[in-house]
Protein backbone atom coordinates (compact mmCIF):
# COMPACT_ATOMS: atom_id res chain seq x y z
CA UNK A 1 0.00 0.00 0.00
CA UNK A 2 2.83 2.38 0.90
CA UNK A 3 4.51 1.64 -2.44
CA UNK A 4 1.28 2.40 -4.28
CA UNK A 5 0.87 5.71 -2.45
CA UNK A 6 4.50 6.56 -3.20
CA UNK A 7 4.05 5.85 -6.92
CA UNK A 8 0.91 8.00 -7.04
CA UNK A 9 2.75 10.82 -5.28
CA UNK A 10 5.63 10.71 -7.79
CA UNK A 11 3.18 10.76 -10.70
CA UNK A 12 1.39 13.80 -9.28
CA UNK A 13 4.70 15.65 -8.91
CA UNK A 14 5.68 14.82 -12.49
CA UNK A 15 2.32 16.03 -13.78
CA UNK A 16 2.72 19.31 -11.86
CA UNK A 17 6.23 19.87 -13.27
CA UNK A 18 5.02 19.24 -16.81
CA UNK A 19 2.15 21.68 -16.32
CA UNK A 20 4.68 24.42 -15.48
CA UNK A 21 6.45 24.17 -18.82
CA UNK A 22 5.78 27.11 -21.17
CA UNK A 23 3.36 26.43 -24.02
CA UNK A 24 2.80 28.16 -27.33
CA UNK A 25 0.06 28.41 -29.90
CA UNK A 26 0.47 29.51 -33.50
CA UNK A 27 -2.67 30.20 -35.50
CA UNK A 28 -1.74 29.09 -39.01
CA UNK A 29 -2.23 26.37 -41.61
CA UNK A 30 -0.05 24.79 -44.28
CA UNK A 31 3.71 24.80 -44.79
CA UNK A 32 6.36 22.57 -43.19
CA UNK A 33 6.08 21.82 -39.50
CA UNK A 34 8.27 23.48 -36.90
CA UNK A 35 9.86 20.11 -36.15
CA UNK A 36 10.84 19.76 -39.83
CA UNK A 37 12.32 23.26 -39.87
CA UNK A 38 14.43 22.50 -36.80
CA UNK A 39 15.47 18.98 -37.81
CA UNK A 40 19.07 19.94 -38.54
CA UNK A 41 21.47 22.84 -38.23
CA UNK A 42 21.28 25.31 -41.09
CA UNK A 43 24.40 26.38 -43.00
CA UNK A 44 22.93 27.35 -46.36
CA UNK A 45 22.19 30.68 -48.04
CA UNK A 46 20.42 33.37 -46.05
CA UNK A 47 17.71 35.96 -46.52
CA UNK A 48 18.12 39.64 -45.71
CA UNK A 49 15.60 40.60 -43.08
CA UNK A 50 14.79 43.60 -40.90
CA UNK A 51 12.60 43.77 -37.80
CA UNK A 52 10.29 46.76 -37.95
CA UNK A 53 7.98 48.29 -35.39
CA UNK A 54 6.40 46.27 -32.59
CA UNK A 55 3.28 48.22 -31.69
CA UNK A 56 2.17 47.87 -28.09
CA UNK A 57 -1.61 47.58 -28.11
CA UNK A 58 -1.92 46.24 -24.58
CA UNK A 59 -2.36 49.64 -22.86
CA UNK A 60 0.39 48.62 -20.41
CA UNK A 61 3.45 50.00 -22.17
CA UNK A 62 2.84 53.57 -21.06
CA UNK A 63 2.44 52.74 -17.38
CA UNK A 64 4.40 55.11 -15.15
CA UNK A 65 3.19 54.39 -11.65
CA UNK A 66 5.02 53.64 -8.40
CA UNK A 67 8.43 55.14 -7.63
CA UNK A 68 9.16 55.65 -11.31
CA UNK A 69 6.03 57.72 -11.77
CA UNK A 70 7.00 59.94 -8.83
CA UNK A 71 10.19 60.94 -10.66
CA UNK A 72 8.48 61.41 -14.03
CA UNK A 73 10.15 58.35 -15.53
CA UNK A 74 8.29 56.09 -17.95
CA UNK A 75 9.07 52.44 -18.61
CA UNK A 76 10.01 51.61 -22.19
CA UNK A 77 7.18 50.01 -24.10
CA UNK A 78 6.64 46.26 -24.04
CA UNK A 79 6.93 46.20 -27.83
CA UNK A 80 10.43 47.68 -27.72
CA UNK A 81 11.74 44.85 -25.55
CA UNK A 82 10.05 42.15 -27.63
CA UNK A 83 11.47 43.66 -30.81
CA UNK A 84 14.97 43.36 -29.36
CA UNK A 85 14.31 39.74 -28.38
CA UNK A 86 13.04 38.83 -31.84
CA UNK A 87 15.99 40.52 -33.58
CA UNK A 88 18.49 38.57 -31.49
CA UNK A 89 16.61 35.30 -31.92
CA UNK A 90 16.43 35.66 -35.71
CA UNK A 91 20.17 36.36 -35.84
CA UNK A 92 20.88 33.25 -33.77
CA UNK A 93 19.04 30.99 -36.23
CA UNK A 94 21.90 31.56 -38.74
CA UNK A 95 19.25 31.66 -41.48
CA UNK A 96 19.12 35.43 -41.90
CA UNK A 97 21.28 38.44 -42.54
CA UNK A 98 19.60 40.64 -39.93
CA UNK A 99 19.74 44.33 -40.79
CA UNK A 100 19.74 47.01 -38.11
CA UNK A 101 16.92 49.50 -38.53
CA UNK A 102 16.25 50.69 -34.98
CA UNK A 103 19.66 52.41 -34.82
CA UNK A 104 19.76 53.42 -38.48
CA UNK A 105 20.07 57.12 -37.61
CA UNK A 106 23.29 56.33 -35.76
CA UNK A 107 24.67 54.49 -38.80
CA UNK A 108 23.73 57.35 -41.12
CA UNK A 109 25.36 59.87 -38.78
CA UNK A 110 28.60 57.87 -38.89
CA UNK A 111 28.51 57.81 -42.69
CA UNK A 112 27.86 61.54 -42.83
CA UNK A 113 30.83 62.08 -40.52
CA UNK A 114 33.02 60.05 -42.86
CA UNK A 115 31.84 62.04 -45.87
CA UNK A 116 32.63 65.32 -44.10
CA UNK A 117 36.36 64.75 -44.50
CA UNK A 118 36.93 64.85 -40.73
CA UNK A 119 37.64 61.11 -40.51
CA UNK A 120 40.75 59.32 -41.81
CA UNK A 121 39.75 58.38 -45.35
CA UNK A 122 40.62 54.68 -45.27
CA UNK A 123 38.62 54.18 -42.04
CA UNK A 124 35.54 56.22 -42.92
CA UNK A 125 32.17 54.49 -43.28
CA UNK A 126 31.09 54.65 -46.92
CA UNK A 127 27.83 56.11 -48.16
CA UNK A 128 25.69 53.87 -50.34
CA UNK A 129 26.75 50.56 -48.80
CA UNK A 130 23.75 49.87 -46.55
CA UNK A 131 22.01 46.62 -47.45
CA UNK A 132 18.35 46.62 -48.37
CA UNK A 133 15.99 44.12 -46.75
CA UNK A 134 14.00 41.57 -48.72
CA UNK A 135 11.65 40.84 -45.83
CA UNK A 136 10.38 43.06 -43.03
CA UNK A 137 8.86 41.71 -39.83
CA UNK A 138 6.28 43.80 -38.01
CA UNK A 139 4.10 42.89 -35.07
CA UNK A 140 1.54 44.11 -32.59
CA UNK A 141 1.59 42.99 -28.97
CA UNK A 142 -2.09 42.30 -28.30
CA UNK A 143 -2.06 40.54 -24.92
CA UNK A 144 0.38 40.81 -22.00
CA UNK A 145 -0.62 39.44 -18.62
CA UNK A 146 1.43 38.58 -15.57
CA UNK A 147 -1.37 37.25 -13.42
CA UNK A 148 -4.18 35.58 -15.40
CA UNK A 149 -5.12 33.77 -12.20
CA UNK A 150 -3.63 33.02 -8.84
CA UNK A 151 -3.22 34.35 -5.35
CA UNK A 152 -0.88 36.63 -3.48
CA UNK A 153 0.11 40.25 -3.81
CA UNK A 154 3.45 41.75 -4.76
CA UNK A 155 4.70 44.68 -6.75
CA UNK A 156 3.74 45.90 -10.21
CA UNK A 157 5.91 46.28 -13.29
CA UNK A 158 4.37 47.93 -16.35
CA UNK A 159 1.04 47.59 -14.60
CA UNK A 160 1.36 43.80 -14.24
CA UNK A 161 1.21 42.31 -10.73
CA UNK A 162 4.20 40.18 -9.71
CA UNK A 163 5.13 38.08 -6.70
CA UNK A 164 3.41 35.71 -4.35
CA UNK A 165 1.81 32.30 -4.81
CA UNK A 166 0.84 30.66 -8.07
CA UNK A 167 1.23 33.01 -11.05
CA UNK A 168 0.79 32.74 -14.79
CA UNK A 169 2.34 34.59 -17.69
CA UNK A 170 0.56 35.13 -20.98
CA UNK A 171 1.79 36.99 -24.08
CA UNK A 172 0.23 37.23 -27.55
CA UNK A 173 1.37 38.98 -30.72
CA UNK A 174 0.05 39.39 -34.24
CA UNK A 175 2.98 39.09 -36.63
CA UNK A 176 3.39 39.92 -40.32
CA UNK A 177 6.08 39.05 -42.86
CA UNK A 178 6.20 41.73 -45.56
CA UNK A 179 7.92 41.70 -48.96
CA UNK A 180 9.98 44.91 -48.95
CA UNK A 181 9.88 45.19 -52.76
CA UNK A 182 6.13 45.07 -53.17
CA UNK A 183 4.81 45.75 -49.62
CA UNK A 184 2.80 42.53 -50.00
CA UNK A 185 2.15 40.51 -46.85
CA UNK A 186 3.81 37.14 -47.40
CA UNK A 187 2.43 35.56 -44.23
CA UNK A 188 0.60 36.60 -41.07
CA UNK A 189 -0.43 34.84 -37.89
CA UNK A 190 -1.16 35.15 -34.18
CA UNK A 191 1.35 33.69 -31.71
CA UNK A 192 0.76 33.09 -28.01
CA UNK A 193 3.02 32.07 -25.16
CA UNK A 194 1.83 30.78 -21.79
CA UNK A 195 3.75 29.74 -18.69
CA UNK A 196 3.12 29.14 -15.03
CA UNK A 197 5.14 28.24 -11.98
CA UNK A 198 4.84 28.36 -8.21
CA UNK A 199 6.34 30.75 -5.69
CA UNK A 200 8.79 32.58 -7.95
CA UNK A 201 8.23 35.81 -6.04
CA UNK A 202 8.55 39.31 -7.42
CA UNK A 203 12.11 39.29 -8.75
CA UNK A 204 12.70 42.58 -10.56
CA UNK A 205 16.34 42.43 -11.61
CA UNK A 206 17.15 42.89 -15.29
CA UNK A 207 18.93 39.57 -15.76
CA UNK A 208 19.25 38.47 -19.38
CA UNK A 209 16.07 40.14 -20.61
CA UNK A 210 16.16 43.45 -22.51
CA UNK A 211 16.13 46.44 -20.17
CA UNK A 212 12.57 47.31 -21.22
CA UNK A 213 11.37 43.94 -19.86
CA UNK A 214 13.91 43.37 -17.10
CA UNK A 215 11.34 43.67 -14.34
CA UNK A 216 9.87 40.33 -15.40
CA UNK A 217 13.13 38.38 -14.98
CA UNK A 218 12.71 35.02 -13.19
CA UNK A 219 8.92 35.12 -13.41
CA UNK A 220 6.33 33.21 -15.48
CA UNK A 221 6.10 36.32 -17.68
CA UNK A 222 9.71 35.80 -18.77
CA UNK A 223 8.93 32.18 -19.67
CA UNK A 224 5.87 33.27 -21.64
CA UNK A 225 7.88 35.97 -23.45
CA UNK A 226 10.59 33.55 -24.49
CA UNK A 227 8.06 30.92 -25.56
CA UNK A 228 6.17 33.49 -27.64
CA UNK A 229 9.32 34.81 -29.34
CA UNK A 230 10.57 31.30 -30.09
CA UNK A 231 7.23 30.39 -31.65
CA UNK A 232 7.37 33.57 -33.74
CA UNK A 233 10.88 32.72 -34.97
CA UNK A 234 9.82 29.18 -35.85
CA UNK A 235 6.89 30.58 -37.82
CA UNK A 236 9.07 33.07 -39.71
CA UNK A 237 11.53 30.30 -40.62
CA UNK A 238 8.82 28.04 -41.98
CA UNK A 239 7.17 30.85 -43.95
CA UNK A 240 10.26 32.45 -45.52
CA UNK A 241 10.04 31.76 -49.29
CA UNK A 242 12.95 29.64 -50.52
CA UNK A 243 13.62 32.16 -53.29
CA UNK A 244 14.71 34.70 -50.65
CA UNK A 245 17.47 32.43 -49.32
CA UNK A 246 20.17 33.55 -51.74
CA UNK A 247 22.96 35.31 -49.85
CA UNK A 248 26.12 33.79 -48.40
CA UNK A 249 26.89 36.84 -46.28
Amino acid sequence: MKKFIGVVGVCMILLWICSCEPTTRVTTTGGPSIAEAQAEDYNGPKARIAVGEFQDKTAKGGWSGGWYGMWGTRWAQIGEGMRDMLTTSLFNTNRYIVLEREQLDTVLAEQDLGASGRVKKETAAKIGEIYGADLIITAAVTEFEGSKSGIGGGTKVLGVALGGGMKKGHVAIDIRIIDANTSQIVAATSVEGDAKSFGLGGATRVGSLPVALGGFSKTPVEKALRACIQAAVDYIVTKTPQSYLRYDK
